[in-house]
Order: structure tokens, then C-alpha cells, then sequence
């Protein structure tokens, strides 16, 4: 994502608890922290590195977790712990953001949902979460459309990140039945989500708010 940014233009702030991932990102144009995007001090002190570098007017949120279990024997803390991260951070960052982007009549936000926001065995927590990110996109592009921000939600299917990585290597049979719902018969690559993200936040996509995008090769379309 930040280096789609980053050749589109773009001046990024990254936030990641992978140290070294964020490694490769240094140079001009970049900041980084190592911290978790959940903790609003964390991202306070984001955006004052970020300050640095101009306006910060643009927030993607993508970080995200998943901590699965049935209903019956999802706990409190797990329960907790996924909307802290997914629902509850995103709008930190929006909240931190929102008096720069209104100062300079121009804002943007990305938050990253799933296609697992309308449900998904075993994933009670990470589902409410994501299908939550759409109410506050929703409501952020109604509050700011008057000055200029836009709202927006992506929802990527089955992509090749870490995260997907485990869950080929803990369950294959699992995961070629899921990718075998995919009409585009392949999983996508997080370089498919960022491009679409970047138009999000051009000006190009300045009446483009309130929305929910998929970008997950079809598998959002049904079944035949």
C-alpha cells in the first residue's frame, strides 16, 4: 500500500508493529513508527512525525487481526482485542485526522473491510468489525461532505498476504474451496487492493464517498 502511494505521488506515514517491514520503506517522502494502530497515543504520534512532511489529509486504515471461534466459545477478551484493532482504530484515525482534513477542504479515508463483513463462520468478531467500518465510513462521508472529505470502504476477498499465507498452510483443503469460489479462479495481490485505494484518495475520486468497493475477483458476485 505505501509504496503504490508513494509512486502515485503521494507522502506517506506508515504505522506497523513489523519493524522490519517498515525498514524498507525509508527514504524521502517516508515516515514510520513501529507501534500498534489501535492505540490512539500511537497514532498521535504518527501524525505529528507526519506533520513534517505537509497536511496530513488522507488515512488509510488496514491494519487488522482475527481471533476466530464459534459464538458459544468466543470470549470477551478475543472479542475485544479484533474490534480494538479493526473497528475501533480506524475511527481513532479518522477522529485524529478530521480537523486537518476540514482546515484544508480536501480529505480522504480508506477503510479496509472484508468480505467477511456479511458474515463468516467462525468469525463473529472479525465480521462485526468489518461490517461496523461501513457504518462509520458511511457516516464520515455525510458529516464531511461539506468540506471536502470522502468516506470510503474497500472489501477485499481472498489476497495473498501473511495472514492468508497461514491460512493455506493450516487448513489447504479449506482454502482451495474458498479459492474455488473465486470467478477470477486466483487470489488477488495486495498491489489489486492498493491501486484501487489510490484512486480512492485522488482527487479524481472527489464525488466518490459513502461507498463500499470489492475488490476480490468476483467472488462477491453469487454462484452458478
Amino acid at each position: 500500500m505505501a509504496r503504490v502511494l508513494l509512486d502515485g505521488g503521494w507522502r506517506v506515514a506508515a504505522l506497523d508493529l513489523d519493524g522490519a517491514g517498515l525498514a524498507d520503506l525509508k527514504g524521502p517522502g517516508v515516515v514510520t513508527r513501529v507501534g500498534d494502530a489501535s492505540d490512539g497515543d500511537t497514532l498521535a504520534a504518527l501524525i505529528d512525525d507526519a506533520t513534517a512532511l505537509g497536511p496530513v489529509v488522507a488515512g488509510v486504515a488496514n491494519a487488522g487481526i482475527f481471533l476466530d471461534d464459534r459464538v458459544p466459545k468466543l470470549d470477551d477478551d478475543r472479542w475485544g482485542r479484533v474490534l480494538d484493532v479493526d473497528l475501533t482504530g480506524p475511527f481513532r484515525l479518522l477522529r485524529a485526522l478530521w480537523p486537518q482534513m476540514v482546515d484544508h477542504g480536501f480529505g480522504r479515508f480508506v477503510a479496509m473491510s472484508s468480505v467477511a463483513k456479511d458474515g463468516n463462520f467462525g468469525q463473529a468478531n472479525y465480521a462485526a468489525a468489518k461490517a461496523g467500518l461501513v457504518g462509520l465510513a458511511k457516516t464520515a462521508a455525510i458529516e464531511g461532505g461539506r468540506s471536502g472529505i470522502t468516506a470510503n470502504v474497500l472489501c477485499p476477498g481472498v489476497i495473498e498476504t501473511p495472514a492468508n499465507a497461514s491460512f493455506r498452510e493450516a487448513a489447504p483443503a479449506a482454502y482451495e474451496k474458498f479459492l474455488s469460489r473465486v470467478p477470477a479462479r486466483r487470489a488477488g495481490s495486495a498491489a489489486d487492493v492498493a491501486n484501487v485505494c489510490g484512486f480512492l484518495l485522488s482527487e479524481s475520486a472527489g464525488y466518490v464517498s459513502g461507498q463500499v468497493l470489492y475488490v476480490d475477483g468476483g467472488l462477491s458476485c453469487g454462484h452458478t
